[in-house]
């Protein structure tokens, strides 16, 4: 049995999404794995399932640098939909930025758990499974 019953990555760099699906894959972490290519098509996918009544993914993890609508632009929106519907959600940052002031901001957000500087790796993975009961 899976430690999530779904989780999502939204991020443009199509050789970090497939990286992470087998990291994910291997460790059980979820039953689905949905993945978004950016963070308007994010937005509407997500806001889709919850037109059809469909809970959201448990873990989103976010990338920053994106073209259209980026990561900060996503939360923005993402945290205005209804808590009840939202409030499960860990949010984990994905970014190749080392910066210590997107790390502070990520702080303001209240669905984001951590900020992860890339690439996903298997003791991150196993970190967020550990912390499921803490958090």
């Amino acid at each position: 049995m899976s430690t999530f019953s779904s989780c999502c990555i939204i991020d443009d760099d199509e050789f970090f999404s497939v990286s992470s699906k087998s990291i994910l894959k291997h460790h059980n972490f979820s039953d689905n794995i949905l993945y978004y290519s950016g963070g308007q098509e994010a937005l509407d996918g997500l806001i889709g399932l919850l037109v059809e009544n469909i809970k959201l993914p448990d873990v989103i993890f976010l990338d920053l640098n994106m073209p259209n609508r980026d990561g900060w632009s996503f939360l923005e929106e993402f945290e205005e939909l209804p808590e009840n519907k939202i409030g499960h959600i860990k949010i984990y940052i994905t970014s190749s930025f080392i910066s210590p002031k997107y790390m502070e901001k990520a702080k303001d957000y209240k669905l984001v758990k951590d900020y992860i500087v890339k690439p996903l790796t298997e003791s991150t993975v196993q970190k967020i499974i550990d912390s499921k009961d803490i958090t």
